[in-house]
């Protein structure tokens, strides 16, 4: 497997290295970009043979950029990415077997139209290659933008001089840092003013996006634009550049009141900006009509197709499930060394296949864990939890990255089925470091369930779980199983006498904090939640009062700082968290 490294803002030097001197002008490839919505995609990225890669979730689906060549210098000290380097064959085989590893089939985007026909030549009737409209960037001229010349942009220059007539004493100034909390301000307005209650979800990651673009200014090296009327702010812009020719507008925002303030910003900034700068990215539209008629208003000289490259066919890993189960099963036995009657139950009655997560390598099972799901008891409240099983890499395997990707990728995978918690019991001592840094902590203990468990009947269980504070419940068919491994065991059954000191994590913060508002009402506080590198989403600030939670990216100095594993050890701090009769 290649191994990846999670993108952050230290990292600039070593992408712009690739991206500030090649010819690509995808907004996708904007520094700026690739940080501020880090949160949504888990960016993370890996140098193969000389090229930069970048492995992002797509929603639920692991997805690769078109990697991009190292640019080659040049006799005046220039640098340059030579055609011939553009589309490496070699690198693409090299990260289709890395999703095929991770449990995805291949999933590549941002591919040019000029390298689709090197694809399908190398890898015939394997691919399906179609243009993605909705993610086309709109590129312009910057002599267009500034001048709007001719017959077809007159209305553009009407709204200009309208401007101009309602409003002669207007101002443009940079962009600074003591200027974001104007622009926040006037982006709340314009969020406001926004009449679109479908488009909640993808508001709120907007500002997200945009309030970490704020926090890391300087650090990015931003550029942008302000428009000011009788000393109020009207309008904001910035960008960052995505070459040495090119550069992209990442945020534009105006309040409407004021007639035409899209346009002027449009024209003054792009005026402002320095002139090596040819081309303009204003991005794409995402399918919305309004979006893509008033960037087409602007008759755009370039309408950058990218292109989406998926597998053909349904790939033998994913489809032979039998297969999957059958190496599974025999990861688990060289891993635990369990009975082949206690794996006949736990495979037969405990697993199914879409629990299970894998890494796959030259089509084989090399690593696996089962997320089974379970339910948490907290305080009468019954919150979705999983139970991590079987988590195992083969010897001939480890040292290699695999398994913090397996976990990442189970990490990832739970938060999109709304899951809360994960907890686990490590099989080792040793283990108990690496899930910490995996983000799991000590609060939660295994004990011992009622001394006559082997002869209740499920409803009488039941009662007696359902009178604890805080514990991981088993539901009936779950309490059957238990009991048939029991009974399978006869002699060599020993239950544990002494507590078992197992682990929990936060999947999902923004949930588990609301169930400890509720339960302590009169917190007042503000926690920024960090570093969770699994969940990107998580990173936040959450501000909870009066029993409630409210999640924001708004800086607070204020605030506490809590890493992922903190958060457990905070919301579980005066709880006594139990589980029992856990198959392993």
């Amino acid at each position: 497997m290649i191994k990846f490294k999670d993108l952050t803002t230290a990292d600039k030097d070593i992408i712009q290295g690739f991206t500030l001197w090649g010819d690509r002008m995808n907004c996708d490839l904007s520094f700026a970009n690739l940080i501020s919505w880090r949160f949504l995609y888990n960016t993370q990225f890996a140098i193969v043979e000389d090229y930069l890669v970048f492995r992002f979730y797509a929603g639920h689906h692991l997805a690769y950029m078109m990697p991009l060549a190292k640019p080659r210098e040049q006799a005046d000290g220039t640098f340059k990415v030579e055609p011939c380097d553009e589309c490496s064959v070699r690198v693409i085989r090299a990260i289709r077997d890395d999703s095929i590893a991770m449990g995805h089939p291949f999933l590549l985007l941002g591919v040019c139209n000029y390298m689709t026909s090197i694809i399908e030549e190398a890898f015939p009737d394997t691919f399906q290659i179609k243009p993605d409209r909705d993610y086309a960037d709109y590129v312009y001229t910057r002599d267009k933008l500034i001048n709007l010349s001719g017959k077809k942009l007159q209305s553009k220059r009407n709204h200009i001089n309208k401007f101009k007539n309602l409003y002669p004493n207007y101002g443009y100034r940079e962009l600074t840092p003591e200027l974001i909390p104007e622009c926040l301000r006037l982006e709340c307005q314009w969020r406001k003013a926004q009449d679109d209650s479908n488009q909640d979800e993808s508001r709120t990651e907007e500002l997200r996006s945009m309030t970490r673009a704020f926090d890391r200014w300087e650090r990015l090296g931003l550029l942008g634009g302000t428009i000011w009327v009788e000393g109020k702010l009207i309008a904001f812009t910035f960008g960052c550049p995505i070459n040495q020719k090119t550069f992209d507008v990442c945020v534009e925002k105006a309040d409407t009141s004021y007639e035409g303030s899209f346009t002027i910003i449009n024209q003054e900034f792009i005026k402002h900006l320095p002139e090596q700068y040819y081309y303009i990215n204003r991005e794409e539209d995402m399918g919305e009509e309004g979006l893509r008629n008033a960037k087409l208003s602007y008759k755009p000289d370039i309408l950058l197709e990218k292109n989406v490259i998926m597998e053909k066919h349904p790939l033998a890993d994913f489809e032979d499930q039998d297969r999957i189960l059958k190496e599974t099963r025999e990861l688990w036995k060289q891993s635990f060394g369990d009975s082949e009657t206690f794996m006949d139950l736990y495979f037969s009655r405990v697993y199914k296949n879409e629990y299970n997560i894998t890494c796959q390598i030259n089509h084989h099972v090399v690593a696996a864990l089962q997320t089974l799901p379970y339910t948490l008891l907290y305080h009468g409240e019954e919150i979705k939890t999983a139970y991590l099983s079987g988590v195992c890499v083969s010897l001939d395997f480890r040292r290699q990255d695999i398994g913090n990707n397996l976990m990442r990728q189970a990490h990832f995978s739970l938060y999109y089925k709304g899951i809360t918690f994960a907890t686990l019991i490590p099989a080792e001592p040793w283990l108990y470091e690496w899930y910490g840094k995996c983000g799991y902590a000590n609060c939660i203990t295994c004990t011992q369930p009622p001394f006559n468990v082997k002869e209740m009947s499920f409803l009488d269980f039941d009662k007696w779980q359902r009178e604890q504070d805080c514990i991981l419940m088993h539901d009936e068919e779950g309490l059957d199983i238990i009991k048939e491994d029991i009974h399978i065991s006869e002699e060599s059954y020993e239950m544990a006498v002494e507590p078992i000191q197992a682990m929990l994590r936060v999947i999902n913060a923004k949930n588990a904090l609301e169930a400890y508002a509720k339960r302590n009402p009169s917190a007042d506080c503000t926690i920024r939640v960090q570093g969770d590198h699994d969940i990107p989403m998580n990173n936040a600030y959450y501000i909870i009062k009066d029993g409630t939670v409210c999640q924001t990216d708004e800086p607070d100095t204020e605030a506490i700082k809590m890493n992922i594993r903190q958060l457990s050890e905070f919301i579980f701090k005066e709880e006594k968290a139990t589980m029992n009769l856990m198959l392993n």
